[in-house]
């Protein structure tokens, strides 16, 4: 499958049919529903965001978006205006957003076409989902053009400690085709993947809590079989245990323990 085609967004959102909507918020043990977990993503970015009486912020691959919500609402607790647009190539998780005053667009992020810029923009175990370093700066670039002079994109990216635990996590998503493609971020690539999108002032801001996730979430989210199983334990097995103490074999199948740092980054004021 080549980034060439434009097939890869489809065909992970099919890999995702059994958690969209509103069964999103039941998927890896409510990780992504729960409210405390959202709610920590906008306590550590709420020191960084610009001091403006007005804001406009962009969810972008927002799901329905409630961690956009909650980040509105601790604004206008501080008397700060602000507007929100989520952006999710899933109308199924946008249907579940029911705030009137919220603009939806149901796009494939890398079509979408936004004319308008932003104070603040978030993502939230996301850049994953572009399944090659190339892809995920093509959709850095385009963030960074939709960001006012002055604003700040902030990103809680899906992450390993090491490279080598972040490339086994590659293969082992990309091990069936029952499971969508992805290409998760560790700290010595993400910083690098920045400065090639154009961003600025790149920061490690917080983390957010740690997802462990089995084969059983798996089989819940993507109907693997036991088949898959196995073989994603024979390719774990393939690198020493030493050197990958976020992913094990187990006797019942594997754990993934993935680490969740928050990043914030700008670009230059006088752009």
């Amino acid at each position: 499958m080549t980034e060439k085609t434009g097939l890869m967004p489809k065909i992970n959102l099919l890999r995702d049919k059994k958690v969209l909507g509103k069964s999103w918020g039941q998927t890896y043990n409510k990780y992504f529903g729960n409210k405390k977990n959202m709610l920590a993503f906008v306590k550590k970015i709420f020191p960084h965001i610009p001091k403006k009486k007005e804001l406009k912020i962009l969810y972008a691959c927002s799901g329905p978006g409630f961690l956009g919500e909650d980040l509105v609402s601790a604004l206008e607790k501080k008397r700060i205006k602000a507007t929100l647009l989520l952006v999710d190539v899933s109308k199924k998780h946008l249907e579940q957003n029911k705030n009137p005053k919220t603009r939806k667009l149901c796009s494939d992020l890398l079509k979408a076409r936004i004319r308008e810029k932003f104070d603040v923009i978030i993502m939230r175990s996301s850049l994953d989902y572009f399944w090659t370093e190339k892809s995920q700066v093509r959709i850095l670039k385009k963030l960074k053009r939709w960001l006012n002079a002055g604003g700040v994109f902030f990103n809680q990216a899906a992450s390993m400690p090491t490279l080598v635990q972040r490339n086994l996590a590659d293969k082992i998503y990309s091990s069936n085709n029952k499971i969508g493609k992805r290409h998760f971020q560790c700290d010595s690539d993400i910083f690098k993947i920045y400065k090639k999108s154009g961003f600025e002032k790149i920061r490690k801001i917080g983390t957010a809590p740690e997802l462990k996730i089995s084969e059983k979430e798996h089989a819940e989210r993507y109907s693997i079989s036991k088949e898959d199983v196995k073989r994603i334990q024979k390719i774990i097995a393939k690198i020493p245990a030493k050197k990958r103490p976020n992913i094990k074999a187990t006797e019942t199948g594997y754990s993934m323990t993935f680490i969740y740092p928050i990043y914030s980054a700008k670009i230059n004021e006088e752009t």
